[in-house]
């Protein structure tokens, strides 16, 4: 999983600096963004195997925008969000029509790991179901 490029996307530095350490560890290469418009210009000019990213950010755009570019660019990345808020889980199934995944803050790390390694592998994947907004 070394050649795995890993996109991670969070405005808080710690939890940056933190998962990133942890997922290079485990073998990932990672490359971090703080903000929407910096993580969209990361996905315009490179390419990853996997979006990790806060859903919620200050500023215009959220990790949904970063989906739904990543999506457009490489729709075979995997596309995990993650929330601080655990009513996300109740409430994903809207989200889910386009993110693989959402993950509630905190998490531990083998479980972050093993979920990147699942879906990767093709092991999580369902089927997806891609509805306009008009039609919603």
């Amino acid at each position: 999983m070394a050649s795995t490029r890993i996109l991670l996307v969070d405005d808080n530095e710690t939890v940056r600096l933190t998962l990133s350490q942890v997922l290079e560890d485990n073998d990932f290469k990672v490359v971090t963004a703080s903000s929407v418009h910096e993580a969209l210009h990361l996905i315009d000019s490179e390419t990853f195997d996997v979006l990790l990213s806060d859903l919620h950010m200050p500023g215009a755009g959220d990790g949904l925008t970063l989906v739904s570019a990543m999506r457009h660019s490489n729709p075979k990345a995997v596309t995990l969000v993650l929330s601080g808020f655990p009513e996300m889980a109740d409430a994903a199934a809207a989200i889910l029509m386009q993110a693989d995944e959402i993950l509630v803050k905190p998490l531990a790390v083998k479980s972050l790991v093993n979920t990147i390694r699942q879906h990767l592998l093709g092991e999580h994947v369902k089927p997806r179901r891609v509805e306009s907004i008009a039609d919603i």
